[in-house]
């Protein structure tokens, strides 16, 4: 994927030196934000992997973590928190709700799904918790810790 997302990087900077100034190549690198697959939590000591999307509001996250968060429960089905600042959102409609779905509501108010859910509002989708109902049982229905991060596998 970075491989992927270098070349894309390289061409793209190329193909868009003949329409204006020069812009070196090593200067957009630079300031390329870190793209990734995956980001990482932490609930009560469960860790899991978030699938995610690959939109701006995702690179927008990334670009804030680590993060931890205190995130409260709402209808005993989500798990909600509402950031101090926007992030760029293209809400849509959704059909389902999933257990395990991540999502951003409005622009500020990031949003886990530990039960699945009928879609009233639109939503950002930012990923998928892989294999979620390792550690649903974290969640309950009370407000809970979630440490956000990148990483591999997992580790902190």
């Amino acid at each position: 994927m970075k491989r992927r997302v270098g070349i894309v990087t390289v061409l793209l900077s190329l193909g868009l030196s003949g329409c204006g100034p020069s812009v070196s190549v090593s200067t957009e690198v630079k300031q390329e934000i870190k793209e990734s697959d995956t980001m990482n939590i932490n609930v009560n000591g469960q860790v899991a992997s978030v699938q995610l999307e690959n939109n701006a509001t995702v690179k927008a996250i990334l670009a804030e973590m680590p993060f931890t968060i205190q995130m409260d429960d709402l209808h005993q089905n989500e798990k909600y928190y509402y950031f101090d600042k926007s992030f760029p959102a293209n809400p849509q409609p959704i059909q389902t709700i999933e257990a395990g779905d991540v999502l951003l509501y409005q622009n500020n108010c990031l949003v886990i799904f530990y039960q699945a859910a009928e879609p009233i509002v639109p939503y950002t989708r930012i990923g998928k918790i892989s294999r979620f109902q390792e550690i649903q049982a974290s969640f309950g229905n009370k407000s809970v810790s979630v440490q956000w991060y990148e990483g591999e596998g997992g580790q902190l």
